[in-house]
């Protein structure tokens, strides 16, 4: 009676993580065809600064500027590397980023330097586990920005990549959760470009005569 249980037991657990798994894939083929845009309390890289700040302003967040260099700055700095010189030190008259605070609440934008005054990149967000959860905190996530692509099971959440190829971070510690918005790829190279094409514009082509 044993021996004949025994086999078709085996085959249902099987068929059960089988499906299991299955789900999980579905799941996250589902999460990785989502093309939303994504954003942290509004903010989404690629925004131009001024319109970031307006945004976070208008929302009651309380914003400082930490001193980073300014897009003058950025370019001699780059400008002397091409020609493998030492840079002058740089004054850091413009920002590397912003944090802001509303109540227990906090929010923070890097600034890649551009000739318009800035474009957002990476975004974190920060807020207290205030009696929840990783499970509740998780599920707000979900319900907010969709499914992990890694499935239920991956301890960190990792939401589907945005529409301009964006991706979205979760991370619960004992100081409370935290939300990343790292731009694509594709931004962070384009970002380096237009450094490079004003350096370019600059000092000509160095490196070309081969």
């Amino acid at each position: 009676m044993i021996r004949t249980m025994a086999i078709p037991t085996m085959m249902l657990l099987a068929a059960c993580g089988s499906a299991t798994v299955a789900s999980e894939d579905a799941q996250a083929k589902t999460a990785a065809a989502t093309t939303k845009p994504l954003d942290i309390a509004g903010l989404r890289p690629g925004m131009k600064t001024a319109d970031a700040l307006a945004f976070v302003k208008q929302g009651g967040w309380a914003v400082r500027a930490n001193p980073g260099d300014s897009w003058a700055e950025t370019v001699e700095q780059a400008v002397a590397q091409r020609l493998q010189k030492l840079p002058a030190s740089s004054k850091r008259t413009g920002v590397y980023s912003y944090s802001a605070t509303k109540g227990e609440e906090t929010l923070s934008f890097n600034i890649d330097p551009t000739p318009d005054g800035g474009r957002l990149g990476l975004v974190q967000y920060r807020a207290p586990q205030a009696g929840r959860t990783y499970a509740q905190i998780r599920t707000e996530v979900i319900g907010r920005y969709g499914p992990s692509i890694y499935g239920p099971r991956q301890a960190v959440l990792i939401a589907p990549r945005g529409k301009d190829g964006e991706t979205l971070s979760l991370d619960v510690d004992s100081t409370g959760m935290h939300l990343t918005l790292m731009p694509a790829a594709a931004a962070a190279s384009e970002a380096r470009a237009v450094i490079d094409r004003a350096v370019t514009a600059r000092v000509g082509s160095v490196g070309k005569s081969f």
